[in-house]
């Protein structure tokens, strides 16, 4: 669900870029010209990774097309706004009368999801790029802060980012993976923010997720902390009413496009 927070202000990504310029600058004189850093989500944010999903849910069907082909007919008709978050959720959306089917493929997802081989199926947001790039070309510094793994799934990490022109490998980027698959990604940022942070003031994160941008905002109070208001994990806590949200990186979109 894509949970709109009413109660939280939406802005534009225009807005947004304008608010972080300026944050960057007052740190700037205050830190002695250290360079200010934003951090960037990848899975959900920076990109939409619902067509990986897509086609591992069309694999599956294949697997079983002699023995369910009703299930192969019923994925053929689907698309990424058909997804629902959870792998077992788009399974048993389809409504059909085969008990464990979802948490079948739940299992066939996993092996294939958390993989370098199905990422350039993801879509990149409209606009992300060349957010991070207007960032990186007033002298901040961009940080993507993602909870896919290092020993997994970096090299699919940097291809992505190469491929949809994003800034990479140069002094002004910094790509920041999980240690290792089973590690909380909240409790994986938290830790990681703090330790970005010694090395110049954050002065943003972005993020689709209200549990990441709640605790960015414990971690870093006066840190602009922005929800893209995209597809987020089930049962989301509140957002906190200190954060702001977008509807899009389009930096030509309306505030409450």
């Amino acid at each position: 669900m894509l949970d709109r927070a009413p109660h939280v202000p939406t802005f534009s990504a225009r807005q947004v870029l304008a608010r972080l310029l300026a944050d960057a600058t007052v740190q700037s004189a205050q830190n002695h010209s250290r360079r200010a850093w934003v951090a960037l989500d990848m899975d959900g944010t920076l990109f939409d990774n619902r067509p990986r999903t897509l086609a591992i849910l069309h694999g599956f069907a294949m697997s079983h097309r002699t023995a369910l082909p009703e299930l192969l007919h019923a994925v053929r008709g689907l698309s990424v706004d058909d997804l629902h978050y959870t792998p077992s959720q788009a399974i048993d959306a389809l409504g059909l009368p085969h008990p464990g089917l979802g948490e079948q493929f739940s299992r066939y997802w996993r092996e294939r999801f958390f993989t370098n081989s199905f990422q350039p199926l993801d879509h990149v947001e409209p606009g992300a790029a060349e957010l991070a790039h207007r960032l990186v070309d007033a002298g901040l510094g961009v940080v993507y802060l993602t909870g896919r793994d290092r020993p997994g799934m970096m090299h699919g990490v940097l291809q992505s980012l190469d491929a949809h022109g994003f800034p990479l490998m140069c002094p002004q980027s910094q790509v920041v993976l999980k240690p290792d698959f089973h590690h909380d990604d909240v409790a994986f940022k938290r830790e990681a923010l703090a330790e970005l942070a010694k090395n110049g003031p954050i002065v943003g994160l972005i993020d689709n997720e209200p549990a990441i941008v709640n605790m960015a905002l414990e971690v870093l109070p006066t840190t602009l902390c922005v929800r893209i208001q995209r597809p987020h994990a089930p049962n989301p806590p509140r957002l906190d009413p200190r954060a702001v949200q977008i509807p899009s990186f389009r930096l030509d979109g309306p505030a409450d496009a």
